[in-house]
């Protein structure tokens, strides 16, 4: 067999499972660890976890077609119920198969997002360093400030839901400002600019362009009549959900191959790195 009808094998087998709701062939499946994704984010679990899953959601999903996107990595649309709906719902997974076991399987609300992020995912492969010696050299010789700011540009516009990833990206940027700000009385434009890190000319025009999307409303600010207050809409607080969950599935597939410890301890430093920015920016202003 080649890769591609070891991939569909293993994939089909993951269904047979997942349908069948036997934790034995579940636990068969999958690697350990697979990678899932769900209501409370993504990260990897055991056989075990994976086949008490499968029995205890009581989800069927039946595939509708296949998208090979490349070795060991395929997108199949499905048709899903769970226990207490009456219709089926199309969704779509993106698959990794790695030796005859599926070892990540990450579930999209639709086919253009899951084919989206498995093409992603396809490109990190093709470019990384054929080995981690390399990976480490590189990263000494760029220096961590600019790997880190490299992998800023990279992801920070890459969510895409509508084939229009620069104008969708402006929009998760600008309304993820706005609820950072939710804390204030009133949020402005120059408070958004101020978030942003940009001019209030800019910001003014993605809060524009958000607005029109249905993702923000804005209204006369009550402490003064001569500017324009700022809010989310129940479409921008969708907007966020599915970014957060794209943005949590895209960390659990980035680290697959890290171990939980390596991940919290990433997650830390991460935090540390937050925690001193708003210092670090008033200095440099």
């Amino acid at each position: 067999m080649n890769t591609s009808e070891l991939t569909e094998a293993a994939v089909g087998r993951w269904h047979a499972a997942v349908d069948g709701k036997d934790p034995a062939a579940a636990r068969l499946a999958v690697c350990d660890p697979i990678v899932v994704n769900g209501p409370k984010g993504a990260g990897p679990i055991t056989p075990g976890e994976f086949a008490d899953w499968i029995t205890r959601s009581g989800v069927e999903l039946r595939p509708r077609s296949w998208h090979p996107i490349g070795d060991g990595v395929t997108v199949v649309e499905q048709d899903a119920r769970w226990p207490q709906d009456a219709g089926w719902t199309r969704v779509a997974t993106v698959f990794r198969v790695t030796g005859d076991r599926v070892s990540a399987a990450l579930r999209f609300t639709d086919l253009r997002a899951a084919l989206d992020f498995a093409r992603l995912h396809i490109e990190l492969v093709a470019t990384e360093p054929p080995s981690h010696v390399a990976r480490q050299d590189a990263v000494v010789e760029a220096g961590a400030g600019q790997a880190l700011f490299r992998f800023v540009r990279h992801w920070s516009r890459r969510w895409n839901a509508d084939g229009t990833p620069a104008e969708r990206g402006r929009d998760v940027q600008v309304t993820e400002a706005v609820h950072a700000l939710r804390g204030r009385q009133q949020v402005t434009v120059n408070d958004v600019a101020a978030e942003l890190g940009i001019d209030q000319s800019g910001a003014s025009r993605m809060v524009a362009h958000a607005v029109d999307q249905g993702y923000l409303i804005t209204h006369r600010a009550p402490a003064d009549a001569r500017r324009r207050a700022v809010g989310l809409t129940d479409a921008g607080l969708a907007l966020l959900d599915a970014a957060h969950s794209w943005q949590e599935s895209t960390f659990a597939a980035l680290t697959s191959d890290w171990t939980g410890a390596e991940r919290a301890e990433f997650h830390r430093a991460m935090l540390r790195l937050l925690d001193r920015s708003p210092e670090l920016s008033a200095g440099l202003g």
